[in-house]
């Protein structure tokens, strides 16, 4: 599980330097894709990321995951942490689902 968190969070973070809120929304919790578009993806995290770096993914629970990331953006290097959900559906968690950020989690230091 730890694995597939880690290829999840380093695709999400690709398509952000990349400027692709598409993927980056595609990649988006179940729970949070239900309730937010992609339009409030890109007004949440607007600013492109020049360079990261997931340092820790850590378990919270079976289906939760944490991971501890160093970013390079706006000329500044912040540390964010970036909670993974493992969703059947939204509000539904299992880890028979698929992993999703919540990229509301990601804010908390990033501005």
């Amino acid at each position: 599980m730890k694995n597939k968190a880690k290829i999840k969070v380093e695709q999400f973070l690709n398509a952000w330097k990349e400027n692709n809120h598409i993927k980056m929304y595609e990649l988006t919790s179940k729970t949070w894709m239900a309730k937010h578009s992609k339009k409030q993806l890109k007004q949440l995290l607007p600013k492109r990321i020049k360079s990261f770096k997931v340092e820790e993914i850590t378990e919270f629970s079976p289906c939760i995951y944490d991971a501890n990331i160093t970013l390079r953006v706006g000329g500044k290097t912040k540390k964010v942490t970036a909670r993974l959900l493992c969703e059947l559906e939204p509000y539904k968690p299992s880890v028979d689902g698929v992993f999703g950020i919540n990229p509301i989690s990601i804010i908390k230091n990033l501005y």
